[in-house]
Parts: structure tokens; sequence; C-alpha cells
């Protein structure tokens, strides 16, 4: 057994032996917020934003980087366990920052083995094979910590399967002095309400419409309504035509027959 295994056991024994009300933390995060950060020694995520067990999400990558996999869980972590607020943070002095994909690639290409920083540049002390595999890989590396986390937020903002209404914030971490720096660009990429807003305001066209056509259908109700009412006066006058006509031709008739009473008496 190696002395870091050791010690890794011995110091989650200690910490399991006190592990008390931990036992019933749910699995939503209490604090309903997400972390997506680098996997580098020197964050401790917890203490850099105040968190204890069960508060929020951290995921955990090389570089802090919106990869597929850094999206599939910022997605989880959304839609089945109610995080509603995500924050992207990468770091000074990173790593990511310290070679380039050509330089990852033709490392691993030599050998498997760790390599070594000699004055500023990479060099491979291993004895080989190597593989080529490095080729098809994404090693996703950038020069300017800043930047990146702008490109980082931007994309996690325009994936298809990521709410509007999520808000999600841009930072660095300052290795040095433990502070979080906002970058602005970031914030502003990020920021949520866009795409609901968007939605919301779809919604609103349908509402017009079928306002539209609720005055559409009461005007065709009214429309048969009056051309009946029209139709109910135009026989009526046409009745009362017919019964002041039968009137007229009836009262002549009523003389004549009078006179003629007259002449027979």
């Amino acid at each position: 057994m190696s002395t870091i295994l050791k010690e890794v056991l011995a110091a989650n024994a200690a910490y399991a032996k006190d592990f008390g009300d931990k036992a019933k933390l749910p699995i939503p995060p209490a604090r309903r917020f997400a972390v997506l950060t680098c996997m580098d020694a020197r964050i401790d995520p917890a203490k850099m934003a105040g968190l204890a067990e069960g508060d929020a999400h951290v995921i955990r990558n090389a570089g802090g980087r919106a990869s597929d996999d850094a999206i599939r869980s910022l997605v989880i972590s959304h839609k089945l366990l109610g995080t509603q607020e995500w924050f992207v943070i990468h770091h000074t002095d990173c790593g990511m920052g310290m070679f380039t994909e050509d330089t990852m690639r033709k490392l691993l290409a030599n050998s498997l083995d760790t390599a070594m920083l000699d004055s500023g540049s990479w060099r491979d002390t291993g004895k080989g094979p190597g593989s080529t595999e490095g080729e098809f890989i994404d090693w996703l590396t950038f020069n300017d910590a800043a930047e990146a986390v702008v490109t980082d937020v931007r994309r996690i903002r325009a994936h298809p399967l990521v709410p509007g209404d999520v808000p999600i914030y841009g930072y660095v971490y300052d290795v040095r002095s433990g502070r979080l720096q906002e970058v602005p660009g970031a914030s502003t990429a990020g920021a949520a309400g866009r795409a609901s807003a968007g939605r919301r305001k779809a919604g609103v066209a349908p509402k017009k419409a079928s306002a539209a056509s609720k005055t559409a259908r009461n005007a065709s109700v009214k429309k048969p309504a009056a051309a009946k009412k029209a139709g109910a006066a135009a026989k009526a006058a046409a009745s009362a035509k017919k019964t002041g006509a039968a009137k007229k031709s009836g009262a002549p008739a009523k003389k004549a027959g009078a006179k003629s009473r007259k002449k027979a008496a």
C-alpha cells in the first residue's frame, strides 16, 4: 500500500467518524447553483465560494472548459436537480495556457510518461512507446484565461439544451490573492432572460391572434343575427303591406255590396 493511499484512507476514517447529520443531506443542492471550474490543486471551491456539503454542484476539468461533458453535467444539474444559476471560473497561471494542441500531441506520440517543463518548453523524458490517439482529442488549450471564460460562457449560453433564463456568470480566480475577478464580457454573454423573453414574446402573438379571432367570431355571430333581424323586419313590412292592400281591396267590395242591397230593397 502506497503512502498516499494510507493517508487518504486514514483521513477518510476520521471524516466518517464525525459524519453526523450529513447522512440526511438531500440529492438536490441546497443553494441551487453550479460551478464549472478547473481541476488545479490550488483551487478549493468550498473555501473559494463558501460552500458546505450539499450546497452546490462543482464540475471540474482541465481548465474549467465548457466541454461537451461539462455541458452534459450542467444540463443534468438544472433539469433534474434544480440549479438556477451557473458560474464558470477559470484562474490565473493556468497550466492550459502553457502548451498547445500540437505540443500535447507530439509529447503523447513520443511516450505516455510524464513530461518535464524545462525553461518554458515541454520535454518528453519517457522511453515510449507513445500513441497517435492524441491527434483525435481537442485539448481545449488557451492563451488568455479571461478570453477563455467569455468563449465558454458563450458556448454554454448558445447550447440548445440550456434554458435562456439560467444566468451564467464568468470569473477568473486569482491564485495569488484568492479573489474572484469578474469578466465583464462573460457576464454580458451569460445574461439571462433573452431566450425566455423571446418565448414570452412569441406567446403574446397567439393571444393577440386569438383575441382577433374572437372579435371575428363575434362579428360573424352578430352578422347573421342582424341579417335575421333585417329579414324579420322586411317580412313584417311585407305582411303589413299585404294586409293593407287586402283591406283596401275589401273596402270597395263592401261598398258595392251595400249599394246592391239598397237597390233590391
